[in-house]
């Protein structure tokens, strides 16, 4: 009877106490997501599901116009199928083959495929993995460490004015590169120009940025 007594003691003890709230995936206090967007990232008890990866290395990168570049047509371009897209600058086609995206003069726009070491046409830039890139939206990660296809918050980036439109710090992984590795993001900015309000607003030099992962 005293074992049954004791027994019946400790349940309702369990059942009431206070219960400790853990979690591994609570953003980092004092500098974590506007509300609105969390909507539909939180867990049942309401908790933020961004996990701070740390500090990280921020670099950009652009599509490269033509326009800019000298007239001379010394350097080839072909397409997959092994036909000639036409004949470029030098200047250009070094740009081009580093960026990977490119817009000539007639309006089109080209991606670059390194592996290959060949061009496609299309209408919105080749990003890895099946992804297209979206301007001042995608980025360039190591997958190792974020994942293809992953929504990624950075804060220094929040209310950034670029080009008439103002960012709300919410990024995509839409690409990978062959320079970006560990803690290392590259911003897709579309026109090179572009990065200048990125710089004005401290996102340049050594200091990097914080980096979020919303689950």
């Amino acid at each position: 009877m005293r074992k049954w007594a004791v027994g019946l003691f400790l349940l309702m003890s369990a059942c009431f106490l206070p219960r400790a709230q853990t979690t591994s995936s609570v953003v980092r206090a004092g500098v974590q997501p506007p509300d609105f967007l969390l909507s539909g990232l939180r867990d049942s008890a309401g908790v933020p599901q961004g996990r701070y990866l740390g500090r990280f290395k921020v670099t950009y990168y652009w599509a490269v116009e033509e326009a800019e570049y000298p007239t001379s047509r010394s350097s080839p371009l072909y397409l997959a199928d092994g036909q000639l897209l036409g004949r470029f600058s030098s200047a250009f086609v070094k740009a081009f083959r580093v960026e990977a995206a490119a817009c000539l003069k007639d309006g089109r726009r080209i991606s670059y495929m390194k592996r290959a070491n060949r061009v496609e046409v299309v209408d919105r830039f080749l990003g890895c993995g099946g992804y297209s890139l979206a301007e001042l939206k995608s980025i360039a990660v190591d997958p190792r460490l974020i994942p293809l296809g992953s929504v990624v918050y950075i804060p220094q980036a929040e209310n950034v004015a670029v080009d008439g439109q103002t960012l709300g710090g919410v990024f995509y992984a839409h690409d990978i590169g062959s320079a970006i590795k560990g803690k290392h993001i590259d911003i897709f900015v579309g026109r090179k120009k572009n990065m200048d309000a990125f710089s004005s607003a401290g996102m340049g030099g050594t200091s990097g940025v914080d980096v979020y992962i919303l689950e």
